[in-house]
């Protein structure tokens, strides 16, 4: 009776929780630190079906600790129940002394109650970290703070060469290895990366070979590269550099985003793609669909300032957005087959609609021209035609009679 007692107490303390975090729809992602606008991690997000994010820039930003402070206070939930509701947080480079104690236990009490995280570069910074070690929030990420700050002149190293090798382990999920094969950069040279630690219970994905070679690490030459704990209801991973270097790097790793929206997947409880490509090329089609409907509406812009009616190519566009809400649907229902050929449909209506403003806006232009062409013709042709009347033929001239003295 007791044990079946305690069974549903514990239940019914779930419930709220199991509810905040749902597996479908779309995943709130609550994002400090480097996620200004200037940033690739914002377009990241801010193009990713799956992601309702929220942007807290709390580092690098122009006007300084005073604007971290104002956009801390305008952008971050105002109550436990609103980071509650983040399905992940994000912490990239984040100066965590900028958001108040309270707001810190709240990251830290969310993750306890459900939500996923993510932290980068082992300790955040080099200059920042003292904050981070004393701050409650660390202590919800898998990298044993404590353990490093007792080697603190030994944290971070910067121009090292490293090799990034992925875990093999047949009972983990292809959170990384699924990436194996593909044209990613694995070697790197003049690297600045940050020293990881594991806490005890936390899984090694990938490992760093080279720095920090035999520090508390299982595999001879290495250091772990990314980790993962559970941490009360919640998972949370911690990577070994900046989000906006390797990452994010187009050339070194194309396909950064995706490694990290499987982590995001994985610790939300999201299946993860059967095929990579495919969504991989999905996210390429998305900024390529927002590129090109920013083109047709730049040349909308431009033939509507020389009085082109445009009405019709705006109405196709509300059309073809449509289209693409649907994309949207069987993209968050992970129906990636289906919404890849949706959204290759739509970019097909765009480079069509395209074409059709530029025609519009040529014909807007030829009358432009030609108005242009007869009034500066017309004025020409009046002119020359009253320098030749007073000028040459003289018409409106009279002719002056000579007077002359008579005598009497």
């Amino acid at each position: 009776m007791v044990r079946a007692l305690a069974a549903l107490l514990a239940l019914i303390a779930l419930t709220p929780c199991m509810g905040l975090h749902e597996k479908g729809g779309k995943i709130k992602v609550l994002l400090t630190g480097r996620v200004g606008e200037g940033h690739l991690i914002h377009t990241w997000f801010l193009n990713e079906p799956l992601v309702d994010p929220l942007f807290v820039p709390s580092r690098d930003v122009p006007g300084g600790d005073d604007q971290i402070r104002r956009f801390v206070r305008v952008y971050f939930p105002r109550t436990y129940e609103g980071v509650q509701a983040q399905d992940f947080i994000i912490i990239d480079g984040t100066i965590i002394n900028m958001f108040t104690t309270t707001n810190q236990k709240w990251m830290h009490d969310a993750i306890l109650d459900g939500s996923g995280g993510l932290n980068s570069r082992s300790l955040l910074s080099g200059i920042y970290y003292p904050e981070w070690a004393a701050s409650v929030t660390q202590k919800a990420f898998p990298n044993d703070v404590e353990a490093l700050m007792a080697h603190a002149a030994d944290i971070f190293r910067s121009n090292r060469e490293l090799e990034i090798i992925l875990e093999d382990n047949p009972d983990l999920p292809p959170v990384l290895t699924m990436f194996r094969g593909k044209k990613i950069q694995w070697h790197l040279t003049g690297y600045s990366c940050g020293h990881i630690i594991p806490r005890q219970g936390a899984i090694v994905w990938a490992w760093i070979k080279g720095p920090f070679a035999d520090r508390a690490t299982v595999k001879p030459g290495c250091t772990p590269h990314t980790i993962s704990w559970t941490y009360g209801l919640g998972k949370t991973w911690t990577i070994h550099d900046r989000l906006v270097n390797w990452w994010e790097d187009p050339v070194a790793n194309p396909y950064g985003l995706d490694m990290v929206m499987n982590m995001i997947l994985y610790s939300t409880g999201r299946n993860l793609p059967d095929d990579v490509e495919i969504v991989h090329e999905i996210r390429s089609r998305i900024i390529e669909f927002r590129t090109r409907q920013m083109m047709v509406l730049a040349v909308v812009d431009f033939a509507e300032a020389f009085g082109a009616n445009m009405q019709s190519i705006l109405k196709r566009m509300g059309e073809i957005t449509d289209k693409t809400k649907l994309a949207q649907e069987q993209y968050l229902l992970q129906d990636y087959l289906l919404a890849r050929a949706t959204y290759l449909d739509a970019i097909d209506d765009l480079a069509d609609l395209n074409a059709m403003a530029m025609r519009k806006k040529d014909q807007a232009m030829i009358w432009v021209y030609l108005i242009q062409w007869l009034s500066v013709s017309g004025t020409s042709m009046l002119a020359g035609s009253i320098l030749w009347m007073l000028m040459v033929r003289r018409k409106l001239y009279r002719q002056v009679k000579v007077t002359r003295l008579v005598h009497s």
